[in-house]
């Protein structure tokens, strides 16, 4: 009776120690899984502010409304757009300036008189490139009474050159000109039409 009693004892004493190992092997491996599931818990956060953090910096714009721009030549006044809305995005690989509710400007000579005005119902400036694009409904007066008209118009102002490779109408006092492929000089006073199509008289 005794051996079985001693043998009861030691069996218990073998099952606590064995439940007590399970215990802190279970606890342990609770302890490992919370830690695991924080960190990654915390690393999901970290990115998700990461990401919030680049969505609130891409959207960095600046805007302002009726503006007026001066395009100046070591001091002197070359142009001057007008819009009523602008936004700039300082931020972007390659900043630029977009003005989605149209734009007016004008082109002026070394004496600073107007020579041409410009509109249309888009423009996007590149800064750095010094391009500046316009689209839609563009049209280009001089002080000639000769117009262009086109959906799409590059200035460079570096080169002091407008052009583009769309289709295009001039109009002069005394006919149409249809044609592909434009450049002009900045204040349209001197251009050519690179692919003449046809032209109209209208005297």
């Amino acid at each position: 009776m005794l051996g079985l009693l001693k043998h009861i004892t030691i069996s218990l004493k073998v099952f606590s120690k064995y439940l007590t190992s399970t215990l802190a092997l279970t606890s342990t491996l609770a302890l490992i899984l919370t830690s695991t599931f924080l960190i990654t818990s915390c690393q999901k956060d970290a990115e998700k502010v990461k990401k919030v953090n680049k969505m609130i910096t891409s959207l960095g714009v600046e805007r302002a409304t009726d503006v007026a721009i001066n395009y100046t030549d070591s001091g002197v006044l070359k142009a001057k757009l007008y819009s009523p809305l602008m936004e700039r995005y300082p931020q972007s690989a390659e900043p630029y300036m977009e003005m989605k509710k149209g734009v007016k400007g004008y082109f002026y000579n070394r004496n600073g008189e107007i020579e041409s005005s410009l509109t249309a119902n888009y423009a996007i400036s590149y800064e750095n490139r010094k391009i500046i694009e316009v689209r839609n409904n563009v049209k280009v007066k001089n002080i000639r009474a000769e117009e262009l008209e086109t959906e799409k118009l590059i200035w460079d102002q570096r080169r002091e050159l407008i052009y583009t490779d769309n289709f295009i109408k001039v109009k002069t006092p005394d006919e149409i000109l249809y044609g592909t492929g434009f450049e002009s000089n900045q204040n349209f006073t001197r251009y050519r039409i690179k692919n003449l199509k046809g032209r109209v008289s209208i005297k």
